[in-house]
């Protein structure tokens, strides 16, 4: 089942939890015959907590079975908010049986222990679910909002188409089928079902990467993917989605970005390096051809390089000031690379 079912699951088990526990302080209302353990309760009333519970019991039992094998996927320390999660989840479990043992085996305890235990249930019901749903309804705003982003477009598609056959993919990867709007909706979807499996969908794409980093990264995740397995194939389409998201990606980081890196690098960046001695080539030693291969891979990652061309840098210092504000806009390079960018650049297109 996706995400997004679980979640829908997930606010359905919520309902039953208040359900039950308003159900349970209209039955305790009730007159309650202690010698005879049985209360005046109307039947239908009994009988529908007793539905309501059972139901709320079988979500529980399938809720598990899906969070519990998932935690063998993580190959590191489970984030915090997973913790939290899988402590409530594990609690309502203890919970719901010390519940049952009382009503089916400790009736003596009935009346003072299973009204304050319907209380602590629905409390941590609500915790976990809390823990979750949003968390899974912003995952699919966050989706849906860049498959509406320039990403599904035709140049975001013509960039995808450009940048596959350069990645270091194998040959006989149908790369015309993977840039595709059909191929990039399949690979939204193998990420929304397997990969939010083991991460938040923020953690995936917490931060853009080359064309070549994604590739990395999936095939990674892959090897770690056990109980979910993730094929050869839906490794491609989630790639040439990762790939095609990306400037959208890198526009959502800009503010960020900016407040904790932007002005002070971008400063850097504007200011010529003076090399010392072993640590920096000298701007007139680099290489034209591996500077323009670096410009390409960098740069081309997040946005079109024709983006250059319609308004190229004039002087060095024009340079500088476009390479500071991409990094402004979220790019993270070595210092030497940013340095080849504006070389390049500047015996490009400088006058």
């Amino acid at each position: 089942m996706g995400t997004m079912a679980n979640a829908f699951l997930g606010v359905i088990f919520w309902v039953l939890a208040l359900a039950n526990t308003l159900l349970m302080f209209k039955l305790w209302g009730y007159a309650f015959d202690h010698e005879r353990m049985v209360s005046s309760a109307p039947r239908p009333l009994m009988l529908t907590h007793r539905a309501i519970g059972y139901l709320f019991l079988g979500i529980y039992l399938y809720l598990m079975s899906q969070m519990v094998p998932r935690m063998w996927e993580y190959q590191v320390e489970l984030p915090a908010r997973t913790v939290a999660h899988l402590t409530m989840g594990i609690s309502i479990g203890v919970i719901l049986g010390v519940k049952i043992l009382i009503v089916r085996f400790f009736k003596h305890l009935e009346s003072t222990m299973v009204p304050f235990l319907g209380i602590v249930l629905l409390v941590c019901t609500t915790v976990l679910i809390g823990l979750s749903v949003p968390i899974s309804l912003r995952e699919a705003y966050v989706s849906k909002r860049l498959a509406g982003g320039t990403a599904f477009g035709a140049q975001g598609i013509e960039r995808v188409k450009t940048l596959l056959p350069k990645a270091g993919l194998p040959a006989d990867i149908p790369l015309q089928q993977l840039a595709t709007l059909s191929g990039l909706n399949q690979g939204r979807g193998v990420l929304l079902r397997k990969c939010v499996q083991c991460h938040d969908l923020r953690t995936v794409l917490a931060k853009p990467r080359t064309p070549e980093g994604w590739i990395e990264t999936v095939r990674r995740m892959a090897e770690r993917s056990v109980l979910q397995p993730i094929s050869e194939a839906e490794q491609w389409y989630v790639t040439a989605y990762l790939v095609a998201v990306s400037p959208d990606l890198q526009k959502s980081v800009q503010r960020k970005r900016h407040q904790e890196l932007g002005q002070v690098s971008a400063e850097a960046v504007r200011k010529p390096v003076v090399p010392a001695k072993g640590r920096m080539a000298p701007p007139q030693l680099f290489d034209l051809g591996g500077a323009k291969v670096v410009f390409e891979s960098t740069c081309n990652g997040c946005h079109s390089l024709t983006n250059v061309e319609n308004s190229p840098p004039e002087s060095e210092a024009e340079a500088r000031n476009l390479v500071a504000r991409m990094v402004e806009n979220g790019l993270n390079a070595e210092r030497a690379k940013l340095e080849q960018i504006v070389f390049y650049l500047s015996k490009t297109y400088a006058k």
